[in-house]
């Protein structure tokens, strides 16, 4: 797969995320793929598969009225697609002991894709 190719990948993968689209976001998934977020360091959340990947993405759905992922560069590294995104949302609920619904949220962090067979293979949010 060429590298243009998985930037379009990603791309349209994040405009589906942008779009509340979960067929859309896991249209781009391999079955077997691995998602993480890792915060500080440490892995807080881990999806093994397309269809825990997809029950996860529909519940994360309510979290945010609206959320948009900005692409501000990406570097290639071996098999690592290496993406640095701004991130502003803004909340559909209140979370326990933090923000409140409809207070926004503005993150700068960055994603690493992986690609098998033609599909994001791999996931690591890392903020």
């Amino acid at each position: 797969m060429e590298n243009q190719e998985k930037i379009k990948m990603v791309e349209d993968y994040i405009l589906a995320y942008n779009n509340f689209d979960v067929p859309g976001m896991v249209s781009y998934l391999h079955e077997d793929m691995l998602f993480q977020n890792i915060s500080q360091g440490k892995v807080t959340l881990e999806l093994k598969g397309r269809n825990s990947f997809t029950r996860q993405a529909y519940q994360a759905v309510n979290l945010f009225k609206e959320r948009e992922i900005i692409i501000t560069e990406v570097n290639f590294e071996k098999e690592d697609m290496i993406v640095k995104i701004d991130y502003k949302g803004t909340l559909g609920v209140d979370v326990p002991d933090g923000p409140k619904k409809g207070e926004k949220i503005e993150l700068k962090g960055g994603s690493i894709f992986q690609f098998k067979e033609g599909k994001i293979s791999s996931i690591k949010d890392i903020n």
